[in-house]
């Protein structure tokens, strides 16, 4: 740890702005901790909060660009951000079950 750091506490956000920042409900963003794709810190008050530097590293990951590949290989590759919001919404909406979502946007 530099001296610069030392004693210093690190930046945390509220679910709130996690939401915010991801562009879902505060409840999807609690989901996500429940789920363990986020991980927060709990307040003694029992309030949660998400430390800065993984929040920023998730849309940092969320925002980066695939490698190009030749297009009959090209597959789509979520990012974790995408991968999150697809594994709510299959969990929340199609109670957990991948072929429910297959079969709702009429696949086999």
């Amino acid at each position: 740890m530099s001296e610069d750091n030392e004693g210093k506490q690190p930046t945390l956000y509220t679910p709130s702005e996690v939401a915010q920042f991801f562009r879902v409900d505060p409840k999807t963003v609690t989901r996500w901790a429940r789920m363990g794709t986020l991980n927060p810190i709990t307040l003694p008050s029992g309030h949660r909060r998400y430390p800065a530097a993984e929040i920023h590293e998730l849309l940092k990951v969320g925002n980066v660009k695939e490698p190009a590949v030749p297009r009959e290989e090209a597959e789509f590759v979520p990012g974790l951000r995408a991968l999150a919001v697809l594994q709510s919404v299959v969990r929340d909406y199609f109670d957990g079950d991948p072929s429910a979502v297959v079969k709702a946007l009429g696949g086999d």
